[in-house]
């Protein structure tokens, strides 16, 4: 899948190590690195001509050039990687997915260790939750399989700076859609019961074309885009994580678990028809062609939504709401790090290659990256958001803060079985809502039986 598809990240683990901690090292005025040209691989089309925006910024200021190539689809940007690896053609520079891709090309030799380059001024320019996307904490390499080639490789190497960002459990709404039903196009609902009190209103305006649509052939986007955030702010995190406990006593069966499961089974009067046929794209097109009012997905939905010709100007985004009734009465989305840039290991231009990241991470780059892509950066933008990406962009970026105890991290999955299978749960969710093939108690307790047998097999 593409990272837009992704339903959950691995866990961002560990401590950053002391190597971490020296600044980055700017090349000095008319020095080696100016008037060279480096080359960069991404496997985002839109990232390639948002890069080479800003890469002519990055010429004017420094004298070093840089082309960018987008190498799509996935499959065959992972194949010419491995072929210029054979070859000694690899470019200076990769985007690659974060949490994961980056770390296993830097185990396998193809990614040089940044962590005596990337110090704590540059890590604190970004989210907090993104920047030990590269890193290889010990955590990682504990958890990893024997014969990992992770096993052979030191704590504290960084293999990548993360670069684009984003948080799952976004809801788009058609402005036009909500003015036509009466209700305010620039103002989101404050809780759960405004949201489905909305829903209600364009799906009674529009029956065929007022409702909610999510790419539910995916049955795990349910679960884990809407039914997770929902509960974690009504329950609070404590609670939240107990459905999932081994043996849990607390578990999905219990009051707390059926009454987030009937707050979640309150969307069934509002699905699109056929819902259940369609997938992350398809669901997110529909919604651009109209066929919706409300469409779940993630920041990264705004970008996509654009490419197939809603202007980001015609949508109200707002994450999840929080139930009236529950704990929290607001809702943060802590950011994932999505995509990463890393050096190559065969570079010749190594100096500039970490310039070069060091700029299209900083405020002034990833800036022009994110207005021209509607990617959200990695990079913190704070008060400066606004300017930078402009107000749609920087409505969503405001999402990623908030109290720790209203924050609801999608890659924390600590409290999940060790082989946790997302589809499982998933499913059970589609026969509670929409087919209503299950009460919310009936919901809970084989939902329980399903976490049971993963705790089990993990013995």
């Amino acid at each position: 899948m593409t990272y837009r598809a992704r339903i959950l990240t691995v866990a961002l683990c560990g401590v950053l190590a002391a190597a971490c901690s020296t600044g980055a090292q700017p090349a000095a005025e008319g020095s080696q690195a100016a008037g060279q040209s480096l080359r960069m691989w991404t496997f985002k089309q839109s990232h390639a001509d948002a890069l080479n925006k800003a890469a002519a910024q990055f010429k004017t200021d420094t004298g070093i050039s840089v082309v960018v190539e987008a190498v799509t689809p996935d499959d065959v940007f992972k194949a010419k990687v491995q072929s210029a690896a054979q070859t000694g053609d690899l470019p200076d520079v990769l985007e690659v997915h974060a949490g994961g891709e980056d770390r296993e090309m830097g185990a396998s030799g193809l990614l040089s260790d940044l962590s005596a380059d990337v110090g704590a001024e540059w890590l604190n320019r970004l989210l907090p939750t993104t920047r030990e996307a590269g890193l290889m904490s010990q955590a990682v390499i504990d958890r990893a399989a024997a014969d990992s080639p992770f096993k052979q490789v030191k704590a504290g190497t960084l293999f990548s700076v993360p670069f684009t960002a984003g948080a799952f459990g976004i809801v788009f709404a058609n402005k036009e859609k909500l003015a036509a039903a009466g209700l305010s196009p620039d103002t989101p609902p404050k809780t759960w019961e405004e949201f489905l009190a909305a829903l209600k209103a364009t799906t009674e305006k529009e029956p065929d074309a007022g409702g909610l649509s999510l790419g539910l052939k995916v049955s795990q986007t349910g679960f884990n885009w809407v039914y997770q955030p929902l509960a974690h702010s009504y329950l609070g995190r404590d609670r939240f994580q107990a459905l999932f406990a081994k043996g849990a006593a607390q578990g999905f069966g219990s009051p707390d678990g059926v009454k987030t499961l009937e707050l979640y089974g309150q969307l069934t009067p509002y699905w699109m028809p056929s819902s259940t046929t369609l997938n992350i794209d398809e669901a997110d097109i529909a919604f651009a062609q109209g066929k919706s009012a409300f469409n779940v997905g993630g920041t990264f939905t705004l970008a996509f939504l654009a490419q197939n010709g809603m202007s980001p100007d015609k949508v109200l985004a707002f994450p999840i709401p929080p139930s009236a009734g529950g704990q929290q009465k607001e809702i943060a989305m802590a950011p994932l790090a999505l995509t990463s840039l890393g050096v190559t290991a065969t570079t010749e231009n190594r100096e500039a290659a970490i310039k070069w990241i060091d700029f299209a991470t900083s405020a002034k780059g990833a800036g022009i990256v994110a207005s021209a892509s509607l990617d959200l950066p990695a990079t913190d933008l704070g008060t400066d958001a606004a300017s930078l990406v402009g107000p749609d962009l920087a409505a969503l970026q405001k999402y990623f803060t908030g109290t720790p105890e209203s924050t609801y991290d999608a890659a924390d999955n600590t409290f999940f079985p060790p082989d946790y299978d997302q589809v499982k749960p998933g499913d059970a969710m589609v026969r509670l809502s929409p087919l209503k093939e299950r009460t919310p108690a009936q919901a809970g307790s084989e939902l329980d039986e399903i976490f049971g047998a993963m705790w089990k097999s993990s013995e």
